[in-house]
């Protein structure tokens, strides 16, 4: 157990002049991570408890997953055409990762955890504590620590980084009712979630489709190939552009659809965002990435 690590975390918030780098910081998000602990609830427990070190490992020990991916053994999930469209556009779709019985079974995790009622829409729009925008702060339940084992994802993964040296994060859900007249889309618009300085971190990023989604019903959305420009675009910008405003007002994102259990993986380098939901039912996904062993992504953020 890597505590001198989580040594480094728990001191911060006993003794806050001490001063973190963004090296410690991905050392201990990877750390918890690999323990299949998320960084949100640990940091919650810290500063909310205040508990000593050693009732912290006491914590630890009881949230820590033993967990075994086994996708080593497992034929390739993406075909030679799903390379190259990989390769064009920066993204793909893994087709039926999860069971439609895992898709409601987590479904059903999430309406509980909300408290609300999935036949009764004028409970969709009561916020929960641990709701932020059309993130819900959720990573802890066997359904979705089941689907995060799922080795069709790993598998995909490995391929796409022609590599199986990779761990996956532990990350939230997300939330994403129909609009109404009293109600209006939460989501940010078209986004990086990495820093624009060049060279830009490697790394890919993925979601769940947890019920069917269609164009309308508040799809992934992602400017595809940008990947393949995304350089040449930064060098053209004016002195002066700001990179993330220039994307909202030029670039021009497209809709990915998906039945409940399929996964899309993209490139971080993609400009991305959730849509307004026009259906008649909550749109619901899982977020799981897998990064690479010697994944950095400290520096200047831009």
């Amino acid at each position: 157990m890597p505590w001198s690590i989580l040594e480094n975390l728990w001191d911060r918030t006993t003794n806050t002049s001490n001063v973190i780098t963004d090296v410690q910081w991905d050392q201990e998000i990877k750390t918890l991570y690999q323990l299949g602990i998320s960084m949100e609830d640990t940091v919650q427990f810290l500063y909310f408890e205040k508990p000593d070190f050693e009732t912290f490992k006491v914590w630890i020990n009881h949230q820590k997953k033993n967990e075994n991916t086994v996708a080593d053994a497992l034929s390739n999930v993406l075909s030679e055409q799903d390379l190259q469209f990989w390769d064009k556009n920066g993204y793909v779709i893994v087709k039926n990762a999860i069971s439609k019985e895992d898709c409601e079974d987590t479904v059903e995790a999430i309406w509980n955890y909300l408290e609300m009622n999935p036949d009764k829409s004028e409970t969709w729009y009561t916020r929960h504590k641990d709701q932020k925008g059309l993130m819900l702060n959720f990573s802890d339940h066997e359904t979705l620590n089941k689907n995060r084992l799922s080795p069709r994802i790993k598998k995909a993964y490995e391929q796409l980084y022609n590599s199986a040296k990779i761990y996956k994060t532990i990350d939230k859900v997300s939330f994403n009712p129909p609009e109404t007249k009293d109600f209006t889309f939460l989501g940010s618009p078209l986004h990086w979630d990495i820093s624009l300085k060049q060279p830009i971190t490697f790394g890919f990023q993925g979601l769940l489709y947890l019920t069917d989604c269609g164009i309308n019903d508040g799809a992934f959305h992602c400017v595809p190939g940008f990947h393949n420009k995304i350089n040449d675009w930064l060098n053209n910008l004016e002195p002066n552009e700001n990179p993330r405003n220039k994307a909202i007002e030029t670039l021009k994102p497209k809709p990915i659809t998906g039945n409940a259990g399929d996964f899309i993986i993209w490139n971080n380098t993609l400009p991305h965002c959730a849509s307004a939901n026009k259906g008649a039912s909550p749109r619901m996904v899982q977020y799981l990435t897998y990064l690479p062993e010697d994944y950095n992504a400290s520096g200047e953020w831009i």
